[in-house]
This record gives structure tokens, C-alpha cells and sequence, in this order.
């Protein structure tokens, strides 16, 4: 639950249910409570639907989501400084348990039998739960009467204190900040401490505040990402240039003649060094979960909050971390297409070496992540993709050469790995875990040769050749496999021929 960022919880065992609380103000304190549906239903046949596995369920649903924390888990951060104050179990109750040897397993035969608890004085009903109160004198004085002298004696506090009982629970005074819960009454002081009980459970230091406008800044255009990379200029056309400080008035200009400003504010080591210790801080600010995943990786939005770069990241376990090593190494090889076939890679950082985990649902860790520039929307579902006259099928075949020409097999040749990027008018693929390194073009091989035989030009070009006929089969070979694949998603007999 803590690594949840839960509230509420259970546990069943299909004949009972504990039902779980954690007051995340106290993290290190679990609140629990034992149903036995069948019991209940039998003990109490008058109202037994009441008591019945569905309906507990349904009205623990119901007040887990009517707390303020219940529709949201609590943020990354305050899990991490959650756990921080929590002991772990120091002993393998498994190990424990086969240690024990069978005959001390069973209780003696002079051991008392199980009692099962009794349901008859336990009430389920959701009826008449506050019993009819008896009318006091007091109720019948007038306001005026009411108004009585602070140095009134006890008995009349306590009259009117029952008078002034709200009609819903409040926060008894343990889990008031702050302030004096008996400096103020009445109904202006339930809203208050309702409030302030809405305040506590915001994540601190504005966390929400940071998260929903990274949710909502758009993405850096492939060529500003592009030219970060390669220590290139600021594009006028990102829509986040000028967090990244462009300033278009400014005139003056560098001794290549490019205007100071165009440049990033930073090189691509110093952006990896800043987003490691951005990370490091806070998984929270800057970091949005897509909801989105495929077989190796979920996707996050990710800001660079000091310049305002905006991309995306894909994150993994730690079972998959090689898979998107090897898919680092393929956006190696495919660099001199990056930003128009495929997206820009950025780097990787795995969490582990900042001692953060991120918990992005029950026992999934994503610890290992991947930075990309945004590759776009779905090429089948995106409307006017093919305003530029050009068919999606030879669209889809540019990128696909292109990538087989760098000595790269795709191997993965599907629907959810194609995007329509608006920015370049074209087709941009993704995920690259199953793609195979070729056997890249190699040079001359004069230089390697180890005997004295000399080596005529008409030698040389000959095994220059060789060496590129041989590439260009093993590339045929590869694409070839591709291009069914594309054809089978277009139904298309045609075939696209690439040069």
C-alpha cells in the first residue's frame, strides 16, 4: 500500500476479509478490520445483504473513494519519505516455517479448541446508527438564554456541547495542524477543519501545481531536441524556446557569425547532469505517467524544469533493462536519421544509482528509463495524415529503408510502432528492442592486409565491391521481411522499391 501510494487496502482469503487503512500522516500505523461475510449473513437474517461479501466491498469502495487522498495515490516523494520511517521484516517467515518440524505444527491435544467469533451483537445495518437523543431543558431557552457567561459552571458546558454535535465525524484534535480546535465552534468551525484536512492531504511544496503543467506543456519539436544533442542552435518553432531562453531581439553575434541566443542554454552532458539530479529529488515534479505501455516499457512525459525541455521517457524493470540497453545501442547506430525517420535519443539513467525507484502500480518498479523526443500521434487514427499527397504505405517504406540502410533490422513491424509527426509531415517509428544490428558497410581493406603483396586500384575496388554487394544482400534480406509485414497492415500487393 505504501508503495502505492494507497490509502485503502485488503486482504481475502475468500471466506474473510481484512480491510486496510493507512493514515498516511502516520504511515508507520496500519488500521485493519476482520469481516467474515457468511458469519455475518447467518447471524443476522433480517438485513443479511447487508452483511454479505458484495455489500462490505461495495461500502469500502465507497469510503476509500470519499476520502480527499482516495481518487489519487500519494505522490513518489512522499512515498519514498513514507518508507524511510518504516521497519522491514528481518526474517523469512517461509524459511521460519520449514524449520519447523511437522509433529510441532499441530496444537497439542491439551490445547483449548478454536472459539469462532460470535456476530449477534455486531450491526452491519447502515439504519438508525445514531441513537434519538432526549430532549434537554436547555433546548427550550431562547438564543438569548443560550448566550450564557464563559464562567458558567461544567455541567452547562457539557449540555451545550452535546447541543453543538456535528452531523457528520470530524478530525478529532490529534490530526489538527496548526491551530487550537476548540478556539473555534459551531458550523463555521466544521468547515474549517474540513478544509484544513483537504489542505493537508495536497502533496507539499506545490507538487500538484508543477505536475499538472508539465502534464499540460507541450512537447520540444524534433529539431530542437535535435539540436541539443549535437550542440546546434535553439528552433524558433518549439513551442518551449523561450523557457529554453531564446530572446529574438537580441542582436549580438558570435565570431561564426551564428546570434549568441540562438544557441542552448546548455550542452547535451550538461542536460543528462541536470536531469540525473532533478530525478534524484523528485520523481514528481516534472514527471507525468502516460498510461501508456507496450511489452517492455511504460511512458512518462518529462520536463527539465531549469530550461523547460519537454520529451518523453520510456521506463522499464529491472528484468528488461537490457532489452532497452540494446535498444540504446540501435538509436546509436540509427543517429544520422534521428529527428526525421526515428525519434532523438537523449541518454538513459538508471534509477538505481540515484537510490530511487519509481512504483508505477503493484510490483512494477520501473528503475532503468530511456529519453526520446516525442515521436507523435497514431499514424491510423491521426485525420489529414496524407494532405501532402503522399500515400501512407510509401511513407511508411521511407523510414523503413532508411533504417535498414543504417544496418538495422526492424523486426517489429507493426501498427502501434508507426506515428504521424505533424512537425516533419511524415512517418516516424519507434521501439527498437527486437531490431537487429546488421553487419554495418566497411572501408577499404588495404590497411588491414597482412601480407606484402601490392595492392593495385583494380584490386581495391574489387573487394570494395564485394564487401558492398554482400551488404546489400544481407540489407535485401533483412527489408524484405519488413515489407511484408508493411503490406500485411496496408493490404497492399504492391510492392515499393528503395534505392
Amino acid at each position: 500500500m505504501i508503495e502505492g501510494g494507497l490509502e485503502h487496502g485488503l486482504l481475502t482469503t475468500g471466506e474473510a476479509i481484512v480491510f486496510l487503512m493507512i493514515d498516511w500522516r502516520e504511515p508507520e500505523t496500519l488500521f485493519y478490520h476482520l469481516a467474515e461475510p457468511s458469519a455475518e449473513a447467518e447471524a443476522h437474517p433480517e438485513h443479511a445483504h447487508l452483511c454479505t461479501a458484495v455489500a462490505q466491498y461495495l461500502a469500502f469502495s465507497l469510503i476509500a473513494l470519499s476520502m480527499p487522498g482516495g481518487r489519487s495515490p500519494h505522490g513518489q516523494d512522499e512515498r519514498r519519505e513514507a518508507m524511510k520511517k518504516l521497519k522491514t521484516w528481518a526474517e523469512d517467515f517461509e524459511t521460519t516455517l520449514r524449520s519447523v518440524p511437522d509433529s510441532e505444527r499441530q496444537p497439542p491435544e491439551s490445547s483449548p479448541g478454536y472459539r469462532p467469533k460470535a456476530y449477534e451483537d455486531v450491526d452491519r445495518s447502515p439504519c438508525l446508527r445514531r441513537k434519538t437523543r432526549r430532549g434537554y431543558a436547555g433546548d427550550r431557552h431562547t438564543k438569548e438564554q443560550v448566550a450564557k457567561d464563559p464562567n458558567e459552571s461544567s455541567e452547562s458546558s457539557d449540555d451545550d456541547s452535546r447541543r453543538n454535535v456535528p452531523s457528520t465525524p470530524t478530525p478529532t484534535e490529534r490530526r489538527t495542524r496548526g491551530g487550537n480546535p476548540q478556539s473555534q465552534g459551531g458550523q463555521g468551525s466544521q468547515g474549517t477543519r474540513r478544509s484544513k484536512r483537504l489542505l493537508e492531504h495536497r502533496p507539499r511544496d506545490g507538487g500538484e501545481r508543477r505536475r499538472s503543467k508539465n502534464e499540460h506543456r507541450p512537447y520540444c519539436t524534433q529539431k530542437c531536441l535535435l539540436g541539443l544533442v549535437r550542440g546546434g542552435v535553439l528552433d524558433p518553432g518549439c513551442p518551449n524556446v523561450f523557457l529554453h531562453g531564446w530572446n529574438p531581439s537580441y542582436r549580438r553575434h558570435n565570431h561564426d557569425g551564428v546570434r549568441a541566443e540562438s544557441r542552448h542554454p546548455i550542452n547535451h552532458t550538461r542536460f543528462v547532469k541536470l536531469l540525473t539530479k532533478q530525478l534524484e529529488r523528485t520523481l514528481d515534479d516534472g514527471v507525468t505517467p502516460l498510461a501508456q505501455g507496450g511489452a517492455r516499457g511504460v511512458l512518462f512525459k518529462i520536463s527539465l524544469l531549469a530550461y523547460g525541455y519537454t520529451f518523453v521517457s520510456k521506463g522499464t524493470v529491472r528484468a528488461f533493462i537490457e532489452d532497452l540497453e540494446h535498444e540504446a545501442a540501435v538509436y546509436e547506430r540509427l543517429r544520422p536519421i534521428q529527428g526525421i525517420y526515428v525519434p532523438v535519443f537523449l541518454g538513459t539513467i538508471d534509477l538505481r544509482h540515484l537510490n530511487r525507484t519509481y512504483y508505477y502500480d503493484h510490483r512494477v518498479y520501473v528503475v532503468h528509463m530511456t529519453f526520446l523526443s516525442w515521436g507523435g500521434n497514431d499514424l491510423f487514427t491521426t485525420e489529414n495524415v496524407d494532405g501532402g499527397g503522399g500515400h501512407l504505405e510509401e511513407m511508411t517504406m521511407q523510414p523503413l529503408s532508411a533504417i535498414h540502410w543504417q544496418g538495422v533490422e526492424y523486426n517489429d513491424t507493426r501498427k502501434e510502432n508507426m506515428l504521424w509527426n505533424e512537425e516533419i509531415k511524415g512517418v516516424i517509428i519507434i521501439d527498437f528492442e527486437r531490431a537487429r544490428l546488421l553487419t554495418p558497410p566497411r572501408r577499404a581493406l588495404t590497411q588491414l592486409v597482412p601480407n606484402k603483396r601490392r595492392w593495385t586500384p583494380e584490386v581495391v575496388k574489387s573487394s570494395e565491391l564485394t564487401v558492398k554487394s554482400r551488404n546489400r544482400e544481407e540489407v535485401d534480406r533483412a527489408f524484405s521481411g519488413d515489407v511484408e509485414m508493411v503490406k500485411e497492415i496496408y493490404g497492399s500487393s504492391s510492392f515499393i522499391s528503395h534505392t
